[in-house]
């Protein structure tokens, strides 16, 4: 299992590198912009004056947080921790996430979620259509901005990155779990393997086709051959 943190102190974890990825998607949906330059804006953005950052909290903070079902207590006492337990990890949270992100995120990971974003705005028009296709029928998109940022995150990553289909349907599921309510994690499963299995029969496709045409040419190849030779001796 990857460390959490490098030795400068700094998130070293893909799934960070996917998280940040995906608030930056979502934060341009909202605003309407260009997911890279809100990226660089972010990036580049300077500290203001007396700001300290506790990288402490960068190991406090649990990427594997998941809403989950409505936690029933048996006492007072025990609602009360709950609560306290609950608003610490959204403090640690915030402080995290509204962070200078060169602060928080490894040069390495920081140069991945560019590529992740440069693959989703690449990749966008193209997938918008793939996603109306493969979403349920009830998923409204104008109310599912996260679940859909998810998605494009996702299927770019498979596309053009070439990251094992596995391991991203893994992650964005995760991601599902800890951004989105209800049904959202299983539904963008059942999405993402949709998307697989069509990918994989379009490359099988492609792949036959390809032998099929490799196939004709030395058959055509021959009957030129006879052609030219036919001519040679005059028949």
């Amino acid at each position: 299992m990857m460390p959490k943190i490098d030795k400068s102190g700094r998130f070293c974890s893909p799934r960070a590198a996917r998280e940040l990825a995906l608030l930056i998607v979502y934060a341009a949906c909202l605003e309407g912009s260009d997911p890279i330059r809100l990226f660089e804006r972010r990036v580049n953005s300077r500290r203001e004056p007396g700001y300290e950052f506790n990288k402490a909290s960068l190991l406090e903070y649990n990427h594997m947080s998941f809403g989950g079902p409505p936690v029933t207590t048996g006492s007072a006492e025990e609602a009360d921790e709950l609560m306290r337990n609950d608003e610490e990890e959204s403090a640690i949270e915030a402080e995290v996430l509204s962070a200078p992100p060169k602060l928080v995120y490894s040069k390495l990971l920081l140069r991945f979620t560019r590529k992740l974003l440069v693959a989703v705005v690449d990749k966008w028009d193209n997938h918008v259509c793939i996603i109306d296709k493969v979403i349920p029928p009830n998923w409204k998109p104008a109310g599912r901005i996260l679940e859909l940022s998810i998605l494009h995150l996702a299927m770019s990553e498979i596309t053009v990155l070439g990251t094992r289909h596995q391991i991203v349907i893994n992650e964005a599921v995760d991601l599902a779990k800890r951004f989105c309510d209800g049904a959202a994690p299983r539904i963008i499963n059942g999405c993402l393997r949709t998307f697989v299995r069509d990918l994989e029969g379009t490359a099988r496709t492609e792949a036959k086709q390809e032998v099929s045409s490799e196939e004709k040419l030395p058959l055509k190849a021959l009957r030129l051959s006879v052609h030219l030779v036919r001519r040679a001796i005059g028949y």
